[in-house]
């Protein structure tokens, strides 16, 4: 028995467990949201290379993999050959762009070093398209100052600072990374350079032609089928020529029949939570 001050237990727990259910749906989805704009397209690449690395993704890892792409002394240490410097430099000059669309897209309101972050990356832009048509001098004090990395740095390490301000430095970049991994678009990047730089890693160091994608189909929402074939493809034997295609085809069959079952269990998904929606309503 209750007066009119005192909500009964069962109707509080019912309360509670709808808030909870109500607090599931929202989150899942967001979670289709996610993979919705993960799945516009589809795209299959073949490539042949010497080996292929059984590790799975982790954020991380291939966080830390990219980013010291930009360490002066990454090329010699690794003794990666001049032909292929550029090549691993776009992976990390792709996955810094990511981020420059993340701050300036960010609806929070940025903090100083953020701000400098962005005028630097600008200025870099701006002074490399100025210097497109002559040599650029890497060791040019501009040119130091402006190629500093924006992306926040996966170690501790750091030069010019006393030890406190270095851990207090590290704390930041660590928070602002875990922010950037649990951002889908960006880890979606990170992931295709992961591919790439493993693809790069993943045959002779010494050879120029350890990466070519030599078929590739993408397949839009709207419609849209778009194939291209490497010209180097022209230039093998007639068998092997055949091979890649054959195994470029077949993977296309494969990877649209499973892209159209995502779609559709997205689909039944949505109209599932469309009825809870109602149902909840109701």
């Amino acid at each position: 028995m209750s007066n009119g001050n005192i909500v009964p237990t069962k109707t509080t727990n019912s309360i509670q467990a709808q808030n909870k259910a109500r607090n599931l749906l929202d989150k899942l989805v967001l979670s289709v949201q996610t993979l919705v704009e993960d799945i516009t397209a589809l795209e299959v690449n073949t490539m042949v290379v010497d080996k292929i690395s059984a590790a799975k993704f982790n954020a991380w890892q291939a966080y830390q993999g990219i980013y010291s792409i930009s360490d002066k002394d990454y090329f010699e240490e690794k003794g990666i050959p001049e032909e292929l410097v550029k090549r691993y430099q776009n992976l990390f000059a792709q996955l810094e762009r990511e981020y420059f669309y993340i701050l300036i897209d960010s609806e929070e309101t940025l903090n100083p070093e953020q701000q400098e972050k962005i005028e630097r990356y600008q200025n870099r832009l701006e002074w490399l398209k100025k210097q497109k048509d002559g040599e650029i001098i890497e060791t040019d004090p501009k040119y130091v100052s402006l190629a500093r990395p924006i992306l926040p740095a996966p170690s501790p390490i750091l030069d010019g600072i006393n030890s406190e301000e270095k851990q207090e430095k590290w704390r930041e970049n660590r928070k602002e990374i875990q922010q950037l991994l649990n951002n889908a678009k960006f880890v979606r990047t990170l992931r295709k350079m992961s591919e790439l730089k493993a693809a790069l890693d993943g045959g002779d160091i010494h050879s120029t032609e350890i990466d070519i994608i030599y078929a590739q189909t993408v397949m839009q929402l709207d419609g849209d089928i778009i194939t291209r074939y490497h010209k180097d493809l022209f230039t093998l034997s007639e068998d092997a020529k055949n091979l890649i295609l054959k195994a470029h085809t077949e993977g296309v069959v494969a990877g649209e029949k499973q892209w159209r079952g995502t779609f559709s269990f997205l689909i039944n998904l949505v109209q599932g939570i469309a009825n809870l929606s109602s149902n909840g309503r109701s």
